[in-house]
């Protein structure tokens, strides 16, 4: 009997915690997705520029990620789980390590209908593509998106956002990932100002980021960098959909001289049923300042000057959770930087993707 009246207290104490729990969950929203691929590469066992890490003739699981999301009158909440296996060379041979982190973290106060000012480790607003692979029209990522594009921020932030036709951001951080994977926790002061909007059958977007941030090789020494990034999407017709976007970087050690990359790149879509059929082109110059201007595991086209890359693609929508890919790239260089099967020198390089993303 005693230690029913024991049970019963315990199960009391706690129904008003689980009557809030409830009241904290009721609402969220959650987004998600996992991504798997096979590669078949020029270069064969060799490394592939611009792939992250992508694997000659092997099943990977490219990628995953979850986001939470849930909106009040005066707050908005977001966060972003991300899962990535990469592959690590040691003097043994080569590992598969899991890279997992709480990628993005965001809170904003809701100020009134127009204005909203946040804080937390912050997605930057440039980038042409978005970090769900799904929302995509291809499955491979743009060069720019994976070396040139900001990625993840700790700082502030500030959002005007009177209608559809205009939303401003004002950032400033004090942490700075050079792209959507990883991370670069050197002290940095960085600001971030863009703006976007609709205009009819336009959707359009600029921003501009620039600060100094504390060299990862040169103890006391800083860098100085900016990045540009300016993209249109025009909506030809429900189907047909033509997107011009312009990414740039430049990063200048004290002392050194400037290592600078751009980007172009043009890429048109066309639904049809149930695929979505895509061409893109991307031509990058000074690609190869790219490895020192980012800070992540993967590599680039060291030694080159101008690549163009060329990808056409059909994504099929199987069902409304799981989206098949298949791809076809090819990278063309001014310089024979790239590896063929044999590990030989070559100015051209192919890949073709079968990826399937599930998602809900």
């Amino acid at each position: 009997m005693k230690k029913f009246i024991t049970i019963l207290a315990a199960l009391g104490a706690s129904m008003p915690f689980t009557a809030y729990a409830d009241e904290v969950l009721s609402g969220i929203t959650v987004q998600g997705e996992a991504a798997f691929e096979y590669n078949f590469m020029s270069s064969g066992g060799n490394t592939y520029p611009a792939s992250a890490g992508a694997l000659n003739e092997q099943y990977r699981f490219n990628s995953a990620q979850v986001i939470l999301k849930k909106d009040t009158d005066q707050l908005s909440f977001l966060a972003r789980l991300m899962y990535m296996p990469i592959e690590v060379s040691t003097p043994g041979g080569t590992s598969k390590n899991s890279f997992g982190t709480l990628d993005q973290l965001e809170i904003y106060y809701n100020i009134n209908a127009a204005w909203s000012a946040g804080f937390g480790r912050l997605c930057s607003t440039l980038g042409f593509e978005s970090a769900m692979r799904a929302e995509n029209v291809f499955y491979q990522n743009t060069v720019a998106y994976q070396s040139i594009v900001p990625g993840y921020n700790e700082g502030l932030r500030l959002k005007f956002n009177p209608g559809e036709w205009l939303a401003v951001t004002l950032s400033s951080y004090n942490r700075s990932a050079y792209n959507q994977y990883g991370d670069e926790m050197a002290t940095t002061k960085t600001t971030e100002l863009s703006a976007t909007g609709i205009a009819g059958r336009f959707l359009w977007f600029a921003g501009y980021y620039a600060g100094k941030d504390a060299s990862a090789t040169i103890p006391g020494s800083s860098v100085a960098k900016a990045t540009t990034n300016i993209w249109t999407t025009y909506k030809v017709s429900d189907e047909f959909n033509v997107s011009v976007s312009y990414d740039s970087r430049a990063q200048t050690p004290d002392g050194l001289s400037e290592s600078y990359a751009q980007s172009l790149s043009a890429q048109g879509s066309y639904i049809l049923g149930g695929h979505t059929l895509g061409l893109r082109y991307e031509s990058i110059l000074g690609a190869g300042e790219m490895d020192s201007l980012n800070a992540t595991v993967d590599t680039f086209y060291p030694g080159a000057d101008k690549v163009e890359v060329w990808s056409v693609g059909d994504k099929f929508k199987l069902n409304d959770n799981l989206n098949v890919y298949l791809e076809l790239r090819q990278d063309l260089a001014d310089q024979e930087i790239m590896k063929d099967s044999d590990g030989g020198p070559t100015d051209r390089s192919t890949m073709i993707t079968l990826g399937a993303i599930a998602h809900f």
